[in-house]
C-alpha cells in the first residue's frame, strides 16, 4: 500500500512540477524540450488512474477511460507543439476531439437529470460559446466545420459533467476552465492575442486536467482509498 502512495504522489508530483517548468517554455519558439516538457505534464498524469486499477471496488474500466482521456490530451499536447502547425494543428485538434469524448464516456455512467443548478449552469455555458462563436466562425476559413465539430464536442462534455450530481464541485469547474482554455485557444489562432495569453491557456489547461481527474478519481475509487 505505502509503495502504491508513493507511486501516485511521485506521478502527481512530477506532472505539476512539469506544468510549472513549461511556464518558462510557454512563450519560446518550439524545440525539443518545450514539446516533451509539454507532452510529459498530462503524459506522465495519464498513469496515474492506473495505479488504481487493483483496488478492491474501483470503477476499472472508467479509470482505463480515463487514462485514455489524459493520453490523448497528451498526444494533443504534442501535436500542437511541433513546429508546422500548418500540418499538425488539425491532427491536434482531432486529438483533443477524441478526448472530450473519452471524458464523456467517462462521465455517463454517473450522470443524471440536471437539476436547476446544473441546467442555468449547462444553459449559460452554452450561451457563452454561441455568442463566441458569433465571433470567431467569420474568421475561421477552411476551419469552420472542425471547430465546430470541436466547439459541440466540449459542450457536451460541459453538459455531460454538470449533470454528475455526485461528484465534486471541482469537476463542473475544471470543464468549465478546458473549455475556457480551448476557447482562448482559438482567440489566439483566430481573433487577436493578448499579452499572456499563452500562460493564461498553459494554467487554465493544467488547473482543468488536474481538476477533472481528482474529480474521477474520487467518482471511482472507494473514498478511503483515493
Amino acid at each position: 500500500m505505502f509503495e502504491n502512495d508513493l507511486l501516485r504522489v511521485s506521478l502527481a508530483a512530477l506532472s505539476l512540477a512539469a506544468s510549472v517548468i513549461y511556464l518558462a517554455f510557454v512563450s519560446g519558439p518550439a524545440s525539443p524540450m518545450r514539446a516533451g516538457l509539454k507532452t510529459f505534464t498530462i503524459g506522465v498524469l495519464a498513469l496515474l488512474p492506473l495505479t488504481y486499477a487493483s483496488v478492491p471496488g474501483a470503477h476499472v474500466m472508467g479509470l482505463a477511460i480515463l487514462s485514455l482521456a489524459l493520453a490523448l490530451s497528451a498526444l494533443g499536447d504534442l501535436l500542437l507543439a511541433l513546429k508546422n502547425q500548418e500540418r499538425f494543428f488539425v491532427l491536434g485538434l482531432a486529438s483533443f476531439l477524441l478526448a472530450h469524448v473519452a471524458y464523456v464516456a467517462a462521465f455517463v455512467p454517473y450522470t443524471d437529470v440536471p437539476d436547476g443548478g446544473a441546467l442555468v449552469a449547462i444553459i449559460g455555458v452554452v450561451a457563452g460559446a454561441g455568442l463566441f462563436l458569433r465571433v470567431l466562425i467569420p474568421r475561421l476559413g477552411k476551419m469552420t466545420v472542425p471547430v465546430l465539430c470541436y466547439f459541440t464536442v466540449i459542450m457536451a462534455m460541459v453538459a455531460a459533467a454538470l449533470t454528475v450530481r455526485e461528484a465534486s464541485w471541482i469537476l463542473g469547474a475544471g470543464v468549465v476552465l478546458f473549455a475556457l482554455s480551448d476557447s482562448l485557444i482559438a482567440v489566439r489562432k483566430f481573433l487577436q492575442p493578448f499579452a499572456r495569453i499563452n500562460e493564461a491557456v498553459w494554467v487554465t489547461y493544467c488547473a482543468a486536467q488536474f481538476m477533472i481527474t481528482a474529480a474521477l478519481l474520487m467518482l471511482m475509487v472507494p473514498a478511503q482509498l483515493v
